[in-house]
């Protein structure tokens, strides 16, 4: 099954919470660098789906929810259990601090350079909504850094002022390459 009939699909069942033009986005660029190694900061109904066009590579998913995590025991995907010491809400206090926003990580992810990364976690409500959540400092931040020279970084909600802000800090504001309805920002690493 090739991409687009398995993004129109998981669409028609009423899964996903981006648009379908978002999941085409990512999913051609996914397609076109496939096999690769892809690391995915957060767990959910589409993560079979990247699993689904990566075929041959390598699709990994670090989640912070050990309870969400526990839903997908019995499915191959390799998932990570990992913990972030940040909240969205104290994102000025902990301004751009590496030692705040790192976390720890298995050896299997952090001994890896990532062809490609989608920063769709954790949890990281930010205005105009009250502040929730991890926020997705710590993930960008991280995701920088596994990130090869030459790799492609995704943030979902690049609209909101967390996202926005940290990814054109980690990533470069001159890496921006495009973005998908206001949205989903896709970052080129050209190297430092």
């Amino acid at each position: 099954m090739n991409f687009v009939s398995a993004i129109n699909s998981f669409k028609k069942d009423k899964k996903g919470l981006m648009s379908t033009n978002q999941y085409m986005s990512i999913g051609e660029v996914l397609a076109v660098m496939a096999p690769c190694n892809f690391l995915v900061f957060g767990l959910g109904e589409d993560s079979h789906l990247w699993e689904e066009i990566n075929v041959g590579g390598r699709t990994t998913f670090l989640e912070d929810d050990a309870e969400w995590s526990k839903k997908f025991d019995q499915t191959p995907l390799e998932i990570y259990n990992v913990e972030y010491h940040t909240q969205g809400k104290d994102h000025e206090k902990i301004g751009f601090d590496e030692k705040a926003l790192s976390i720890d990580l298995p050896r299997k992810v952090e001994d890896e350079r990532w062809d490609l990364i989608f920063v769709d976690g954790p949890l990281g409500h930010n205005p105009p909504r009250p502040y929730k959540g991890p926020g997705r400092m710590s993930s960008i931040y991280m995701a920088s850094k596994l990130l090869k020279t030459g790799g492609i970084a995704i943030v979902d909600d690049f609209g909101r002022l967390i996202e926005n802000k940290y990814a054109q800090h980690f990533f470069g504001s001159g890496n921006l390459w495009k973005i998908v309805e206001k949205k989903v920002a896709f970052f080129k690493n050209e190297g430092r």
